[in-house]
Order: structure tokens, then C-alpha cells, then sequence
């Protein structure tokens, strides 16, 4: 995204709600890149002291200081399970907010998460979804890379008219500071592209996984002889359910029917591998994938 035209938005304070993997990799790569602003983080006791030893934030709070914290705050980044997120909303939309607030993201289904931004908060505060396409199967604090979004698709999901100079502002403060690609997107159509490229492949592992797991069942060892073809595209597999919940609940209208196209063309895979006629497939497949940019980070 070009974003030089635009004004720089260059907030003050920026407080991360819930300091996890994401909450703690958005105020690593903060640091990491010089901002000079204050960064304070709302979580547990335990993730705020981790949080405070590595250098991650400069405040801490428990969750229950997001009223007083708030008052201070510039940029809320809210970076919790989606139907947290959802309920932090309502939550905000019951506080006396700054004017001027900025309120973004990370869930990983926006459609959701925008109409209760606009069901709850009132017009004097922004409201940007984001999604940051980055992660890692470990989760926690403790987790945290201030490279993570480096290179990385950044996706913002402005809605109303007045929201896309703001969110072409952020836009620019994230690329900035965490090195991050940034795409607009309108949330329904970033929740089906995203079912496409990240919640059905994590189906997909796990059901690799256990259908290996069956053939382990039979031919004990199996496992064992798993190689990088198998840890590569299983990875993600390792990833607690407890995060995945929500987006497999609030995006299951776009992701049920994937799983029915991703059926029809195994199905089709196989009568072309008994038919020994899989190369056009094959090829096919090699040619979109060493087209995508970005994949090899």
C-alpha cells in the first residue's frame, strides 16, 4: 500500500489488550524499531511480568485497569480470542472513551468482529479490524518475536466511509514499525479469502495427522518415518484448538463448503492417480505455487 500521501499517525501511547504470542510479538517489534511512545500492556499477572522482563511493554495493568488505561490510550490493539474481542467491545462501548480513539484487532474472522464495533462503539472512536496473516504453533508470551510480521500480509477491514483515512494512517504505522504488507479488505471477503489460505489448511493438517495416525494403528514405526514433507505441512497442527475454536465458530459458513470443494478435488486427484494421469495436476498445482510472492520468509 502507498501510504505516502497520507498523514502520519503517529499515536502516543498504544496499549495492547492481552499479551500473548501476537500481543507480545505487535510490542517486541514496536521496540524493536525505535517507537518512541509509550507502550502498555492489559493481561494476566503472569503475562505481564513476563511481559515487563523482556522489555516487551513499559506499563503493565491487569485486565480489570482497562477503564483507567483506556483514558490514556491513543491505539487500542485488542489481541485476544475472537469472541473475546467481541466481548471486550461491548465492554468498551459502555466506558467514557477519549475522542480521537483508535481501536483495531488481530482476530483472524473480522465480519464478526466489525458489527459489534458497530453495534457498540460510539461514532467518536475508529474502529479498523486488522488481521496480521502471521503466527506460529506455540502460543504465550513467552512465544513472542519481534520479527513476526516482518514481510507479512497485514490485512485492515475499514467499514465506514470516514474509516479509510484512519486506516490508511495505520496502515502506515504498522509498516513502519513492524515491517508488516499491508491489504484493505471489506471483512466478509477477507474472512472467505482467509478460510481459504489459513482456517481449511489447519483442518486439513489435522486430519493428515490423523490419518496417519490409523496407518500407525496397522503398521506400528509409521510415524517415526515422517520426513520435512510431513512435519512441513502438519505443522500447524500443533496449534491448541482452545485458538482455533472461535474462528472454526465464526467462520464456519465459509469454511463447511471449502471442505466440500477441498472433498470434490481429492476425489478427482484419485480417479486421475488410478488412471496414472496425474501429471496435469501436479504441474498445475507447482506452477500457482511457485507464483506466490512472499511464501519462503
Amino acid at each position: 500500500m502507498n501510504v505516502d500521501s497520507v498523514m502520519p499517525y503517529n499515536p502516543k501511547t498504544v496499549t495492547v489488550y492481552s499479551v500473548g504470542l501476537l500481543g507480545g510479538s505487535i510490542g517486541a517489534g514496536l521496540k524493536k524499531a525505535g517507537f518512541g511512545g509509550k507502550v502498555i500492556g492489559l493481561s494476566s499477572e503472569k503475562a505481564v511480568k513476563a511481559s515487563l522482563d523482556r522489555g516487551l511493554i513499559d506499563e503493565g495493568h491487569p485486565y480489570s485497569d482497562l477503564p483507567e488505561v483506556i483514558a490514556q490510550t491513543d491505539l487500542l490493539i485488542l489481541c485476544s480470542p475472537i469472541l473475546a474481542i467481541v466481548d471486550t467491545i461491548k465492554k468498551l462501548g459502555a466506558m467514557e472513551l477519549p475522542a480521537g480513539l483508535v481501536v483495531t484487532d488481530i482476530g483472524s474472522t473480522k465480519k464478526v468482529i466489525a458489527d459489534a464495533a458497530r453495534e457498540y462503539l460510539p461514532p467518536r472512536v475508529r474502529f479498523i479490524g486488522g488481521h496480521p496473516m502471521a503466527g506460529s504453533e506455540k502460543s504465550g508470551v513467552e512465544a513472542s518475536d519481534s520479527d513476526l510480521f516482518k514481510d507479512a500480509a497485514y490485512v485492515l477491514t475499514p467499514t465506514g466511509d470516514g474509516d479509510h483515512q484512519t486506516a490508511a494512517g495505520l496502515a502506515g504505522f504498522l509498516q513502519k514499525f513492524l515491517g508488516c504488507r499491508v491489504t484493505m479488505l471489506d471483512p466478509s471477503v477477507h474472512d472467505s479469502m482467509a478460510a481459504a489460505v489459513s482456517h481449511l489448511p489447519h483442518v486439513l493438517a489435522s486430519a493428515l495427522v490423523l490419518c496417519a495416525n490409523e496407518q500407525e494403528k496397522h503398521f506400528p514405526g509409521t510415524l517415526a518415518l515422517a520426513a520435512g514433507g510431513f512435519r512441513d505441512t502438519t505443522r500447524i497442527a500443533s496449534a491448541s484448538y482452545d485458538i482455533w475454536h472461535d474462528i472454526f465458530a465464526t467462520n464456519k459458513g465459509a469454511i463447511i463448503p471449502l471442505i466440500d470443494a477441498y472433498i470434490d478435488t481429492l476425489s478427482g486427484m484419485k480417479a486421475k492417480l488410478a488412471d496414472d494421469a496425474l501429471r496435469e495436476s501436479f504441474e498445475a498445482a507447482r506452477e500457482i505455487r511457485d507464483s506466490m510472492k512472499g511464501m519462503e520468509r
